[in-house]
């Protein structure tokens, strides 16, 4: 299980202890999901002689084995941490720490199911200072629920290369319900099973990494639903200020909650579920440079994706069936069209930039109809992307803004909105997070994607409980037609520290025939899932 570093900042501050004090506990854990980021961070004493960077780093060094990759921003549930002391973390360069913590988070590639923004809790604004030595509390709010416990393959020497090696394993289980047949008279349930292995090795010294994780999904309704993709198969080196990655990666970019626009380095997997968050592996040849500056990744995308399209007998689809056999593409290249991208970012104080340059393959087929058929045919496409995001108190403000150009057609779409995070709402346990995001895009009614004058309303809501229970739950509705909307609900909760629950529904509805999710009126489905870890 994989926490950002102001998680592990945040559980320096359950109880503040001097730097000489007996009551210092020598160890904290083992890690579990206890208290709220924003309350912990709320409660934090903010004139201790250290800062967030120093701790996490001293914290780092004490237990290398707890952290997964060696990157701070990555620490294992479940794990005991020996606590640093006072003189260790003022033996670390200030400096220092503040550009490893920051090359680990631009290094950070997120191997889940749901994206990892660049923030999303507004924790980190409050976190100045943390004290040498307190006790133990932990947050789970900004951990995806697809995560869990990351096992280390002890060896007897550190020189033993097993000693290094972490593995995780998960096992999904999958039903959807529908209350009514498809449109092509579709069954009324779908029940699949997936499965994923990681594997993550790094050098004693940290220079040196491989990873590989294999993911297998069988459906039983719908044979277009098997899947088997590498999510990773990837080696990394890094130096001072940079890294290189080469192979099979999964990059996230994006800040909103209701559609993420300039996330174009991997393809989706279109019918995991209906927002598109689940990506497939992408061949890459990756290079970051990190500074006092910034941080500048470039990428060099040599393979092509095809998105996962429904098949005959599956649900989510449109009335003519996807000849995914008979894709073709814009470039004479096909797959083998060599893509480029570069992304700039930046954190000043509270608020997060980053700039993105993309041309290549677009990763949405356009649908060609060919007689009963519809043939995918992928364009080639430059994207230029904003992200912004700023943290003030309670608030999250979020934006993101593409412009795009397609053969002699260009346009621009945007998100924008917040995030109101409630805590202890009527002096309760329970947090609750606002969203308002409003969805635009130029092309109007030609475009093929909802999104267009849509205004999306949501709640995020946390349990603060140690099963980590969080649901969250929105609509967008077309403000050009009132007749059209849709809603989701995502919750989960742990049932132990080997299973986790989950509930997934969606519900789509319009009149209006011109609209994208006129096809999908009858595909409103629930869908309860079980991850075994082990």
């Amino acid at each position: 299980m994989s926490r950002p570093w102001w998680y592990c900042a945040l559980l320096l501050h359950g109880l503040v202890f001097t730097a000489n004090s007996s009551a210092a506990p020598a160890t904290i854990g083992p890690v579990t999901a206890a208290d709220s980021l924003w309350r912990q961070a709320s409660a934090a004493s903010t004139d201790a002689p250290y800062n967030a960077y120093q701790v996490l780093i001293a914290l780092q060094q004490q237990n290398p084995s707890a952290f997964i990759g060696g990157n701070v921003h990555r620490v294992k549930a479940g794990a005991v941490l020996q606590l640093p002391s006072a003189a260790q973390i003022a033996a670390i360069d200030a400096d220092a720490a503040r550009r490893q913590v920051e090359a680990d988070a631009a290094a950070l590639s997120v191997s889940q199911t749901e994206p990892q923004t660049m923030a999303t809790v507004p924790a980190t604004a409050k976190v100045q200072a943390v004290a040498a030595a307190p006790a133990a509390a932990s947050a789970p709010v900004a951990t995806s629920a697809g995560q869990s416990r990351g096992q280390h393959l002890a060896g007897p020497a550190v020189s033993d290369w097993t000693a290094q090696l972490q593995t995780d394993s998960t096992l999904g289980l999958e039903s959807r319900l529908f209350p009514q047949q498809g449109l092509a008279g579709q069954s009324r349930s779908q029940s699949s099973v997936n499965f994923l292995q990681e594997w993550y090795w790094q050098s004693a010294d940290e220079r040196y990494s491989w990873a590989f994780s294999p993911y297998l999904r069988w459906d039983q309704r719908d044979s277009e639903r098997h899947l088997l993709d590498i999510r990773q198969a990837f080696w990394r080196t890094v130096g001072p200020g940079w890294e290189v990655k080469l192979g099979i990666d999964q990059v996230f970019w994006g800040v909103t909650e209701s559609l993420h626009l300039v996330d174009i380095i991997n393809q989706t997997d279109s019918v995991d579920q209906p927002d598109g968050e689940a990506k497939l592996g992408q061949p890459m040849l990756q290079l970051n440079l990190t500074g006092d500056w910034g941080n500048l990744q470039t990428f060099l995308l040599p393979y092509f994706r095809e998105r996962t399209l429904p098949g005959l007998d599956g649900r989510l689809r449109l009335p003519l069936s996807i000849a995914t056999d008979r894709s073709f593409y814009q470039s004479a290249a096909g797959r083998q069209h060599l893509d480029y991208a570069v992304r700039y970012a930046r954190q000043i104080e509270q608020f997060d930039l980053a700039l993105s340059y993309f041309a290549g393959t677009s990763r949405e087929p356009l649908p060609v109809p060919d007689g009963v058929e519809l043939l995918p045919y992928y364009p080639q496409l430059t994207q230029l992307g904003l992200e912004g995001q700023w943290i003030v108190d309670n608030w999250i403000w979020k934006l993101e803004v593409v412009q795009r150009e397609l053969s002699a057609s260009h346009w621009q779409a945007a998100v924008a909105g917040f995030e109101y995070t409630s805590v202890g709402i009527w002096d309760s346990v329970y947090d609750v997070g606002w969203l308002l995001e409003y969805q635009y895009d130029s092309r109007g009614a030609q475009s093929l994607q909802p999104g267009q004058r849509d205004l999306f309303v949501g709640a995020r809501l946390a349990w603060n409980d140690e099963a980590g229970t969080e649901l969250l739950f929105g609509v967008v509705q077309d403000l050009q037609d009132g007749s059209s909307r849709s809603g989701m609900l995502e919750a989960s909760t742990r049932w132990n520290n080997d299973i986790r629950l989950r509930v997934d529904a969606w519900f789509f509805h319009t009149t209006a025939a011109d609209q994208p999710t006129w096809w999908l009126r009858r595909d409103d489905f629930i869908q309860l899932g079980i991850d075994y870890y082990f």
